[in-house]
């Protein structure tokens, strides 16, 4: 029974909801902890199945003998405040499980410069390790790049601001936990603090917001959430046209890799 470990940001969720909802003949097991939440109550409203592993039983997965086994682990949000807490938590995850499967994919990008060497340190495997990289083999800065479909589609995003007039990206995962988002960036340490809130936002340059549409349709108030933050914060609205380009290819990538041994 091949087996794929997955690491993935909770920001990924909808891009792994699209994965699974196109995947057939794959016996899907979630790890069991505080960040399954939005994604079983998402892959419920889909019907796909699941089943649910405790973390202390990760190498003791079963499924059919015919089927692709794919184990997803959710980590934190709050990891993304602090890049080498990050880069401890991915590493050690990998250390003490990584052994079990067949391929690890890590649904991260460089997030602060700290997984960049992420398949080189682990090549001892012997395994496929790897992580999010557009088609010309660039690791994706972060979640908003990796829905851009690459690195240059983002970079021209960002260049294409007004002289300083910068903007703040949302896609659907981002608009659903923006208040959550603004604080562990430090933008703000009361995100219902609209006035002083927005006061950063002025101070930091932000006049925009970017409406990054993928084509997923999980969280169903994405538009009515983007209006109400620019709204909020008297921004500009920007609509950009995302892709789940990038987490489709590194899955069907890494997956053929471990079915041709």
């Amino acid at each position: 029974m091949p087996a794929l470990y997955i690491i993935s940001c909770r920001m990924f969720e909808d891009e792994l909801v699209h994965i699974f909802e196109e995947e057939e003949n794959i016996s899907l097991l979630i790890v069991e902890n505080e960040n399954t939440e939005g994604i079983e109550k998402k892959l419920n409203e889909l019907s796909i199945k699941y089943d649910k592993l405790s973390p202390e039983n990760i190498d003791r997965y079963t499924g059919k003998k015919e089927d692709f086994i794919v184990v997803l682990h959710l980590l934190e949000f709050a990891l993304d405040a602090d890049p080498s807490l990050l880069k401890d938590k991915v590493y050690r995850t990998i250390e003490e499980n990584g052994e079990y499967f067949d391929g690890i994919l890590v649904f991260y990008g460089l997030c602060g410069n700290v997984l960049g060497s992420l398949e080189e340190d682990f090549a001892h495997l012997n395994i496929p390790v790897r992580i999010l990289k557009d088609s010309y083999g660039n690791v994706v800065d972060d979640c908003i790049c990796a829905s851009f479909g690459s690195r240059e589609s983002y970079m021209e995003a960002m260049q294409g601001d007004e002289r300083g007039e910068g903007t703040y990206f949302l896609t659907p995962m981002q608009a659903s936990n923006w208040r959550e988002m603004l604080v562990l960036a430090r933008l703000t340490p009361d995100p219902n603090n609209i006035e002083m809130t927005k006061t950063v936002f002025d101070y930091s340059g932000y006049k925009n917001v970017g409406k990054v549409d993928t084509g997923l349709r999980y969280e169903k108030d994405f538009e009515d959430t983007v209006e109400e933050f620019a709204t909020l914060f008297d921004f500009k609205k920007r609509n950009f046209t995302g892709s789940t380009k990038i987490t489709d290819e590194n899955y069907y990538s890494i997956k053929n890799d471990i079915l041709k041994k």
